[in-house]
């Protein structure tokens, strides 16, 4: 399953795994791109949903398959300026950290002993594009800083991503959790920023084709080590990522935010 399909690196990857005779299951938010996508690749199941919030992603685990090997969390936003979601959380927070929790808190009994989950990431974990430090507050996870800077703000929505990725990872030990940075890569994520700013990232920036290729690589190619990848390459990701208490703080945090009774990740934790 491939969340966040129907467009860019989403749309790449997917074409790609198609290609290879995969049975893919692919979620888009925007209608119209998923009904598209739909006709590109008439042997995929696609459905529209807004991931953003419970309920698409309830949506999502109402219709997906039986069994799941292996889980894209792809969806990715930036704005310029702060936005909230329906349920009143921070939109970023919101697409990179709860919707990836919510689907493997739904989807996670449909994934076998041996599955796969591949976390779209980023080197913003590490600093926003303006520079400065990354630090996460698990108590004001949902509305993020009072000051809001768009650059921060996603980086700290990475970096939550981040320790989830490594603390589901220390609770599920029968999956193989990874998270990827794919690169700068040049797709629409940056669309309501000013032209010249995106022309100016756009201009060093791998076509989407490429920025999926190490997306896919993870997805379906030998079994890889667990941890954080830097496109091709296992890599050592920032120092505060590692932070296990910090990482089981945000682990409760985000429970209470957004709870899923009876979640396999609650039910193997290794006893922490």
């Amino acid at each position: 399953m491939l969340i966040g399909a129907t467009s860019g690196l989403g749309r790449q990857a997917a074409e790609q795994m198609a290609a290879g005779g995969h049975r893919l299951f692919l979620v888009g938010r925007d209608p119209e791109r998923a009904a598209t996508m739909a006709k590109r690749l008439p042997d995929a199941t696609v459905i529209a949903a807004d991931v953003s919030v419970r309920e698409g992603i309830e949506k999502v685990a109402a219709e997906a398959p039986r069994r799941i090997d292996v889980l894209i969390n792809n969806a990715g936003v930036m704005t310029p300026t702060r936005q909230v979601t329906a349920e009143g959380v921070e939109l970023n927070l919101a697409v990179h950290h709860l919707a990836p929790w919510s689907a493997v808190a739904l989807l996670g009994p449909l994934i076998p002993a041996g599955g796969r989950i591949v976390n779209v990431n980023s080197e913003g974990h590490r600093s926003p594009m303006r520079g400065g430090v990354v630090r996460l507050d698990p108590a004001r996870l949902a509305d993020g800083e009072e000051a809001f800077d768009p650059f921060l703000t996603y980086s700290r929505s990475k970096l939550a991503n981040l320790l989830f990725t490594y603390e589901l990872q220390r609770r599920r030990p029968d999956w193989s959790v990874v998270a990827i940075h794919p690169g700068v890569v040049r797709t629409d994520l940056g669309r309501q920023f000013p032209r010249l700013q995106v022309a100016a990232i756009s201009a060093f920036a791998l076509p989407a084709r490429r920025g999926a290729e190490p997306v896919v690589r993870l997805a379906i190619g030998d079994d890889p080590p667990t941890g954080y990848y830097d496109r091709f390459t296992r890599v050592r990701s920032s120092t505060i990522s590692y932070d296990e208490d910090l990482a089981r703080r945000v682990w409760s945090a985000t429970e209470e935010l957004r709870p899923h009774d009876g979640s396999p990740v609650r039910i193997v934790d290794n006893g922490q």
